[in-house]
C-alpha cells in the first residue's frame, strides 16, 4: 500500500476518432466501445493490459464523450452514455461534504465529482495498479493529481488499519457488480470499517449495480441494506442506482 504521485501522460493518448490509420479504423469500426491508443515509435497501440490473468483496456463509444474502463470483458461504467455524466446521474440527491473517502478510484470520475460538488478534501484508494496505469492515459483523470485529492494504492481494508476513526465525513462506496472477485466490496465487514471510519452522522453513499435482478431474480440492493443495518446504518433515501445511509451508532 502506499501514496501514488498521480503524474498523467496526456499527450501520447488517441481516441479512435483522432486515426488516421486506415486498418486501424476498419478493424475497429464495428466494435461498440472504440479503444484508445497510444503511440509508440511511429506506431500505435492499443491500451490494453495483461496482467495476473486479467485483461484491462479503455475504450470510448461516442466521440467527445470520456472512456470507461473494461476488466475482464465486464464494463466498470457504462457504455451506452458519456460515463462522466453517468457518474454525476449515480450521485444526482448526494450532498458531498468536507472529509470525503471514496472507494474504487478506477479512472477518477466519482472523485471529480465530488470535487465538483464541495468536497473539500479527498481520500481515494484504488486497489489495482493496472487501474492506476491506465488512468494516466485518460485525459478525463488528470484532476486526480489536484492536491486536494490523496491517492492510494492497495487493499481498503488495509488502508483502513492506518486511518484514523470518525475521519470522514462522507464516504463514497462505488463497486463494480458483486461478481466472485469483488464480493469483499459488499461485505458487513466492510460496512462496519466505514462506520468506525465516519463521524457520527456521516453519510455513506453506496451505489449498487442491478445486475442479476432482471434475469436471476438477484436483489443486491436487498442485501445491502441488511449488512448496513446491522453494521450501525440506517438508510435515509435512495435512487434508481443506490443508497444513502447515515451512521446511527
Amino acid at each position: 500500500m502506499r501514496v501514488i504521485n498521480f503524474k498523467p501522460k496526456l499527450n501520447t493518448t488517441y481516441t479512435y476518432w483522432d486515426i488516421k490509420d486506415e486498418s486501424l479504423i476498419v478493424r475497429y469500426i464495428h466494435e461498440q466501445c472504440k479503444p484508445l491508443f497510444i503511440k509508440d515509435n511511429e506506431s500505435l497501440v492499443r491500451l490494453y493490459i495483461e496482467s495476473n490473468g486479467h485483461s484491462y483496456k479503455l475504450c470510448s463509444s461516442n466521440k467527445g464523450w470520456a472512456p470507461t474502463l473494461v476488466i475482464d470483458g465486464i464494463v466498470m461504467h457504462t457504455i451506452m452514455s458519456d460515463p462522466l455524466k453517468y457518474s454525476y446521474v449515480k450521485m444526482r440527491g448526494v450532498r458531498v461534504r468536507g472529509v470525503v473517502l471514496d472507494c474504487c478510484t478506477g479512472l477518477g470520475y466519482t472523485t471529480l465529482v465530488a470535487l465538483r460538488r464541495g468536497a473539500r478534501r479527498i481520500v481515494t484508494v484504488e486497489a489495482d495498479e493496472n487501474v492506476i496505469e491506465l488512468a494516466r492515459y485518460n485525459p478525463w483523470s488528470s484532476h486526480l493529481m489536484d492536491p486536494r485529492v490523496e491517492l492510494i494504492l492497495g487493499d481498503i481494508y488495509e488502508a483502513s488499519g492506518w486511518i484514523r476513526d470518525s475521519v470522514f465525513d462522507t464516504i463514497i462506496h462505488d463497486p463494480p457488480r458483486p461478481t466472485k472477485r469483488f464480493t469483499a466490496l459488499y461485505s458487513e465487514e466492510l460496512y462496519r470499517i466505514y462506520s468506525r471510519l465516519l463521524k457520527r452522522g456521516g453519510l455513506l453513499y453506496h451505489y449498487v449495480p442491478m445486475t442479476g435482478v432482471k434475469y436471476r431474480r438477484r436483489n443486491v440492493k436487498r442485501g445491502v441494506i441488511e449488512r448496513l443495518r446491522r453494521a450501525g446504518f440506517t438508510i435515509i433515501g435512495e435512487n434508481e442506482y443506490g443508497l444513502l445511509a447515515k451512521r446511527v451508532n
